[in-house]
């Protein structure tokens, strides 16, 4: 199945584009897909997860516009065409 990640700000500047098609096997969950991103775009994968291996937790993951987190987090299942975005928060005043 076929997924796009979205990348904004540094996470495009790293990649050096503005999205990202993944090709994932049917039934693949969020966690995967990221994980196949750092593979395929390493400076990426540098932002997106700390040293442990585990996403940084200042990132939120976005599945069709939803957080994943009021979804089952990294462990979503993904179908057909969905789009994956993530984002640092976004702090001002």
């Amino acid at each position: 199945m076929r997924v796009t990640v979205k990348l904004f700000g540094e996470f495009r500047e790293a990649a050096g584009r503005d999205k990202v098609e993944l090709e994932l096997p049917p039934g693949a969950s969020c966690g995967q897909a990221l994980r196949q991103l750092a593979k395929l775009e390493p400076k990426v994968g540098e932002l997106l997860f700390a040293p442990s291996g585990e996403i940084r937790d200042h990132l939120h993951v976005f599945l069709n516009g939803r957080n994943v987190a009021t979804l089952a987090g990294l462990e979503t299942k993904l179908s057909e065409g969905d789009r994956i975005s993530f984002f640092p928060p976004i702090g001002g005043g």
